[in-house]
């Protein structure tokens, strides 16, 4: 054999070589991609990591609460100091009636950032940092003769998202015997469309998966769940653009997050489509910044971003942080 032919062999296997190694390298991409590497987590985490710049971190309950729940679904490790930092604003910012207020310059407790403090506690595994009896005393203070719970000592009205935080927060710290079961379930019945699913207006207007999600998880957790409620509940999801793939509606962020709960509470988890909700997520997705919009064509947030993980999560492609209620 020629020195050339030599060569010539020598090159070639030299080629077939890089064409297996970077084949392989491909595959190799090709599968982490598979599980959840269309999303650049490490991006992700050093947006949601800039909240730690601010002079005044953890700066508002919403942000606290952002932070926490994106670095622990994402598996992060928050640093001793600025977990205290949170667990101390959260401490400072429950009022001598037991509430919570939104951030240092908020003067009136409401039930939305009591359920978010309480949340973030749990996910820090410090519930007790805070007075859980005011805590009860200052739901029961916010109670409607109509079985619904208002926002705040200053906005007394019921609603039904009010009335989902109420039974929520105190879901989790036991105290759902405080609750008029036969009169909150009046209430929130109040909000079935006949189409199915729950709207946020008696009487009037369209059912959405945010109220239908709310209307299931009092529901559920009183013991008053149906099952005809229940079977229309399903009806009415089954045609929303996060399960039906012909809808020509727009999907929302936030409503895809309280589709996939809303089937969760109403036990027909099965039907959730992974597969819509993560092409969705990609359509959000900011690859600049690791970050997801609220909406097609809008830039990132950390509220956003959250909402993001946390249907990542809900879908399994993240793991869920934290025991979100207390055991019955």
């Amino acid at each position: 054999m020629s020195k050339i032919s030599r060569t010539l062999c020598t090159f070639i296997v030299i080629v077939m070589s890089l064409v297996v190694f970077f084949a392989g390298a491909a595959f190799a991409k090709e599968k982490r991609k598979s599980k959840g590497g269309d999303f650049d987590f490490a991006k992700t985490n050093a947006f949601m990591r800039e909240i730690e710049t601010r002079p005044d971190f953890p700066v508002a309950m919403v942000l606290a609460n952002d932070y926490v729940y994106s670095l622990l679904a994402m598996g992060q490790k928050i640093d001793t100091g600025r977990q205290n930092a949170v667990i101390a604003f959260i401490k400072v910012s429950q009022l001598k009636d037991g509430g919570f207020v939104a951030d240092k310059a908020s003067k009136s407790a409401s039930v939305l950032y009591t359920d978010l403090a309480l949340e973030t506690l749990r996910y820090l595994d410090a519930a007790n940092a805070v007075d859980g009896a005011g805590v009860k005393s200052f739901v029961a203070s916010l109670k409607n003769q109509d079985g619904g719970y208002g926002f705040s000592k200053d906005a007394k009205d019921s609603t039904l998202a009010t009335t989902f935080y109420a039974v929520r927060i105190l879901k989790t710290i036991n105290g759902l015997d405080l609750v008029d079961k036969n009169k909150t379930a009046a209430y929130v019945k109040g909000f079935e469309k006949k189409e199915g699913g729950f709207g946020s207006v008696k009487g009037t207007g369209a059912a959405n998966t945010r109220n239908t999600y709310m209307a299931a998880f009092i529901l559920n957790s009183i013991g008053a769940l149906d099952a005809a409620a229940r079977n229309n509940a399903v009806k009415f999801l089954a045609i929303t653009p996060y399960l039906d793939r012909k809808s020509t509606d727009r999907a929302e962020l936030d409503e895809q997050l309280y589709a996939i709960r809303a089937l969760k509470e109403l036990k027909a988890a099965e039907k959730i489509d992974k597969k819509i909700a993560t092409a969705f997520m990609k359509r959000l997705y900011i690859k600049v910044n690791g970050g997801f919009g609220p909406l097609e064509g809008y830039g990132s947030t950390p509220d956003s971003t959250t909402t993001g993980l946390r249907i990542l999560a809900e879908t399994g492609t993240l793991k869920q942080p934290g025991v979100l209620l207390a055991k019955k």
